[in-house]
Parts: C-alpha cells; sequence; structure tokens
C-alpha cells in the first residue's frame, strides 16, 4: 500500500498489509482507521507519541479523551505494576471497587450507586435496560449525532448519509431523534412518545463537534421527562472530565443516571453507570427478578486500580488548569482560522475542543450544523500528522495534564503550519 503523506511511513503500510490478512479493510476498530492505513503508534509518554516509522506527534487525542494524564502517568504505571504481580482478575470482588466507587460517588452528586462495565457502549446498554424496567416502557429519544456507543438501539443518525444497515427495523422503530438545542422538537418528540417513553439520553457536551447543550434545553429535557414519567439519562463517558463532578455539576440539571467511561479507567477498559438508588436497585442480585447484569472483567482489579490512581491525581484544580489550557488552545486556534483562507471555526469546552470546516452555519448549536465528512477536515488531519499533530479525523482534540504553556505555545505553531501546507496544497 502507498500513502502520499511526506514523512516516513514504510513500516506502518507493512503492518497495515499484514493486519489486512486477519481483518476487514485490516481494522479492528472503526474510529482509528483513514485512507490509505493508519499510521501504527508504538510508544508514549506524557503528550508525545511515536509511530513505528520513528516520526513523533503531540497527541492531542489521548485515545479519544480517554488519557487524561496522557502515556505512561507514573501513579498509573505503578499501580498496574503493583497489582499485576499479585493477580489481573478474579471471580470476586475486591477492595479497588470500593475505592473506585468511592471516589466517583464523591465527585458526582447524583450518582447514589453504580455498576461497573468493561466499555461506555455497555454502560449505556445497561442504563437503558435499568430505564426500561423502572418505567416499563420501551422507546427511546436522543439526538441526532449523538454518540452512545456501538449499539443498535441508539444509533448516531438516522440521516440518508449513513443507512443502518445491520439494524431490524423494531430496534430502530424504539427511538426518536431530535436535534441538539431544539425545544420545540424535543417536547414534539415527547407528546409522540406519550405513554410509551422510557428515557431522553443525551451528552450534556456532544462528542461529535463539542457541540454544548444549553442550559435552555437541559432545563426542558428534565421538565419533559419528568411530565412524562420517564427518566433522563445523561451520557458523560467523554463529559466527565469537564468538571470535578462531571459536566452536570455545571449545568442547572441533575439526570436520573449517568454513564462513565473512557478516563475513569486510567487507560484500560471501562464503563459505568449509575444514578439513583430506587433505580438502580434493580440490578441487587438478591433481590427476587433482580436485572441481570453479569460480565468476567466488570470491576477487574487492573482496571479498579488504573482509575482510582487516575482520578486521584485528577483534582479540582488540575481539571481548571486543563480546562484553561483549552480554552486558550480553542481562541487561538479558531483565531488562526479566521485568518486563513478557510472557512472554519474550532468550538472548545474546557478540555475539549474541536476542528469545524466547510459547515452549515458559523452558529454551531446541533449536528446537522456540522460537516465532519469534509474534504478539507481530511487535508487538515493529513497535514496535521506531517507536522506531528496527532487528532481525530472528524477534528476531535483534548488536553491532557501532561501539557502545559509550552505545549499550546508548539501546537499553535504546528497548526499555523498545517493552515499552510493545506493553503498550498489548494493553489497546487
Amino acid at each position: 500500500m502507498v500513502s502520499d503523506l511526506n514523512i516516513p511511513v514504510a513500516k506502518s503500510a507493512e503492518l497495515a498489509t499484514r493486519l489486512r490478512r486477519s481483518f476487514p479493510g485490516g481494522d479492528t476498530r472503526t474510529s482509528t482507521f483513514y485512507t490509505p492505513f493508519p499510521l501504527a503508534i508504538v510508544r508514549g509518554e506524557g503528550c508525545r507519541i511515536e509511530d513505528v516509522d520513528g516520526n513523533e506527534y503531540i497527541d492531542l487525542l489521548n485515545n479519544f479523551t480517554a488519557l487524561i494524564h496522557g502515556h505512561a502517568f507514573g501513579p498509573v504505571a505503578e499501580a498496574l505494576g503493583q497489582q499485576a504481580l499479585m493477580g489481573t482478575a478474579f471471580p470476586a470482588p475486591g477492595a479497588q471497587q470500593a475505592e473506585l466507587a468511592e471516589a466517583i460517588h464523591s465527585r458526582v452528586d447524583s450518582v447514589d450507586l453504580i455498576r461497573f462495565t468493561n466499555s461506555g457502549s455497555e454502560a449505556v446498554m445497561m442504563a437503558v435496560r435499568a430505564a426500561r424496567a423502572h418505567t416499563g416502557r420501551e422507546r427511546l429519544i436522543k439526538l441526532d449525532g449523538g454518540y452512545h456507543g456501538s449499539w443498535e438501539q441508539v444509533p448516531m443518525t438516522l440521516g440518508d448519509e449513513r443507512p443502518l444497515r445491520g439494524i431490524p427495523g423494531p430496534s430502530r422503530d424504539l427511538v426518536e431523534m431530535v436535534d441538539a438545542n431544539d425545544v420545540g422538537a424535543l417536547e414534539d418528540a415527547v407528546a409522540r412518545a406519550e405513554g410509551v417513553l422510557a428515557a431522553i439520553i443525551l451528552e450534556p457536551v456532544m462528542g461529535e463537534g463539542v457541540v454544548v447543550l444549553e442550559d435552555e434545553f437541559l432545563l426542558a429535557a428534565r421538565r419533559l421527562a419528568d411530565s412524562a414519567g420517564a427518566l433522563l439519562i445523561f451520557d458523560e463517558v467523554i463529559s466527565a472530565r469537564l468538571e470535578h463532578g462531571g459536566r452536570q455539576a455545571a449545568t442547572p440539571v441533575s439526570p436520573d443516571l449517568t454513564t462513565m467511561g473512557k478516563m475513569i479507567g486510567g487507560g484500560l477498559p471501562v464503563g459505568a453507570f449509575g444514578g439513583r438508588a430506587e433505580v438502580m436497585e434493580g440490578f441487587d442480585p438478591g433481590q427476587t427478578g433482580h436485572l441481570e447484569h453479569a460480565g468476567t472483567y466488570n470491576g477487574n482489579v487492573m482496571t479498579m486500580a488504573a482509575g482510582v490512581a487516575t482520578l486521584a491525581a485528577l483534582d479540582e484544580a488540575e481539571v481548571e488548569r486543563i480546562n484553561a489550557l483549552g480554552e486558550d488552545l480553542t481562541a487561538r486556534l479558531d483565531g488562526a482560522l479566521a485568518d486563513s483562507p478557510f472557512d472554519g471555526r474550532v468550538l472548545g469546552c474546557g478540555s475539549l475542543l474541536h476542528l469545524h470546516l466547510d459547515t452549515a452555519s458559523e452558529d454551531i448549536r446541533c449536528f446537522a450544523d456540522t460537516n465532519l465528512g469534509s474534504a478539507n477536515l481530511r487535508r487538515f488531519h493529513r497535514a496535521g500528522l506531517e507536522e506531528g499533530l496527532f487528532f481525530a479525523t472528524r477534528g476531535l482534540m483534548a488536553i491532557s495534564t501532561a501539557m502545559g504553556p509550552e505545549v499550546i505555545d508548539e501546537i499553535e505553531g504546528r497548526f499555523l503550519r498545517v493552515i499552510d501546507r493545506v493553503a498550498a496544497q489548494a493553489e497546487g
């Protein structure tokens, strides 16, 4: 396979050829794929990573926001090393489960009881199951473009551009999508689901585009869920990093259930769902007719140890610090685009930011206003790799605690060169 990147890629190409012998398209994780093949990363330290060909990058993705402390973070590495010597998984509970659960309880006021899973997708599945069992209803309302994992009943979009192949009709009939920040559309959807609505599920800050849900919309979601006898679920798999108590701590709304993942596992597979005791108690295995939730690696000691070390090092001051860095970088990159020949914006919320190009609207308030398939966005991603910036193909970026002001300066300089590269390509 041949790449037109202006950096060495021979070893990544060799691995891509090898992977194609075992995986369809050489891929086992769709979000990391880009053509003709993704570069293979072999090591990381702090906010920097290196690929198999020796190219170095500032990591602005951090495994899609999961590595909030960056790579090879000392306290996590030490905790994992110590635990590995005592065993990696047991068919029994351990103190580490209690420690991580208590750390989350102490931060997120809405979580009375919690259960661990192995991914954010699974956490959403179980939260929806809890809502359906508690209400005795089946229908869901979600936001168009809201990403809640790989489960068929919470698809990202129903748009014609991304047909839902492999998803049975009955599953599609159980969910209705509305645009983010459109109170009227949400009111209409709740009215249509009268008597059958189990839950409204949403991300308070959408991972696809870093679109922030406005207080008015969140208040409406809370009011409408209550009036319909449904539950309100916040998916904070990504947004929990934005406040010490999760993004919900910065909103006027408290959800009934919350899903989490990514950063709470310290770089290991993790998910969690929790909320009001009266809802979560349905999973109590000591009760007759309890909800079943098994899982070989639920609450495994390696993930728990990494999660405890991660949250212990992420106090309120550190959250505020990386949020400030993110806001600074957002302003700088947005300003750079404003002075460029490109139609683009960089949106941000604390330590999360997102590059947008060729959008349908300058005022990006919902997924329909974005253009994550923009050809220019793909060009910026490619030029970013050439300039040593690693971010998502769709434009998602995240700050880690391994970064400081000097790294923000370096990122800005490299981004300015990215703009120049793409502009030169357009002229050529």
